[in-house]
């Protein structure tokens, strides 16, 4: 008897670029694009039963509603998949797993965010790197990070996933190589939860959450970021700060900020989070938070701010592991 075939639904937001035999550029832009897309990829029927649906054109911005249309859809659909595929801009990648991670918390099925090296459906800004990119590497990498993610979505992960070149990596763990050829995503620990050679190598004793899952719904955009540097005063306008819920603010290691930043941070009324990876030192008013990157405090925040009513205590919230973001 013929093994049944997994069910895979797999989400288009952005970074969809791929070419043909003859270097032509294929992306979707929208739903009548899907068709032809996929036909460059004939290998995807044969590994899963797949239905794709597109959530944002490849030349729309990714923001904060398409990841709460990501995860949404993701919800809606989860007894009728055996896991997720999520197709989407390569900058936006880590931001884009992290926050479906923390709005579908301890889910229970895989999803595996991927892209191609390149976003955008106007490509005449392109032509260098594609070329460049097709001598390297015979293509822009979505066709076979497709493939390896289709095999693995229906494979128990303890949370959302990227998946890029030879590397399978947490969303809460992953981080930009800039220096990669081929890996443009690390962990910023060195752990993997899988890595592609011959094959596709799990690292064993992976499993789905034990914890009940957790659905939400919306994730805010309001928060204001900046880098501390030693010396330089901050000069930020009240009105501006009016536009937003809460600041994050990079700081160095060890380091204690000056000590007119620190009164500026009381008179602010908004929380502040102070982030570094290694160590904060405390200031009265803020949230010091290390032991996990920075992308992953920041859609934290998000996350917590959108949802006020139901995390009542965003300071504790934010020293808290909520889908293992702490390292």
């Amino acid at each position: 008897m013929a093994k049944k075939k997994k069910k895979i639904l797999l989400l288009l937001a952005g970074g969809t670029c791929i070419l043909d035999k003859q270097g032509q550029v294929f992306s979707v832009e929208k739903k009548d694009d899907i068709y032809a897309w996929q036909k460059q990829m004939p290998e995807l029927s044969i590994l899963a039963d797949i239905e794709t649906e597109l959530i944002l054109p490849e030349d729309e911005n990714v923001c904060a509603k398409t990841w709460e249309d990501i995860a949404r859809a993701i919800d809606n659909n989860i007894l009728e998949y055996d896991g997720f595929v999520v197709v989407s801009k390569i900058d936006q990648l880590i931001n884009t797993a992290l926050a479906v991670n923390f709005l579908l918390q301890h889910f229970d099925r895989s999803i595996i965010f991927t892209s191609s090296y390149v976003s955008g459906a106007t490509f005449s800004d392109k032509k260098n790197i594609i070329s460049q990119l097709s001598q390297k590497h015979g293509g822009l990498a979505l066709r076979t990070n497709l493939i390896n993610a289709m095999q693995i979505a229906d494979q128990p992960l303890p949370g959302a996933a990227i998946l890029f070149g030879t590397r399978l990596i947490a969303a809460t763990k992953a981080i930009f190589d800039l220096k990669g050829q081929v890996n443009l995503f690390d962990s910023i620990d060195d752990d993997f939860w899988g890595r592609v050679d011959f094959g596709i190598n799990l690292r064993s004793g992976l499993s789905l959450p034990a914890q009940s899952t957790q659905i939400y719904r919306e994730i805010s955009a309001r928060v204001f970021t900046f880098e501390d540097l030693p010396g330089v005063p901050w000069n930020f306008d009240k009105n501006m700060l009016d536009k937003y819920q809460a600041i994050l603010i990079r700081v160095g290691p060890y380091q204690a900020l000056d000590k007119d930043k620190q009164k500026q941070i009381a008179t602010w009324q908004l929380p502040v989070v102070l982030y570094n990876y290694s160590a904060v030192s405390a200031v009265k008013g803020a949230i010091a938070v290390s032991g996990c990157t920075y992308n992953a405090v920041l859609l934290k925040m998000m996350w917590a701010l959108a949802n006020k009513k139901k995390v009542s205590d965003f300071a504790k919230v934010m020293q808290q592991n909520i889908i293992g973001e702490f390292i």
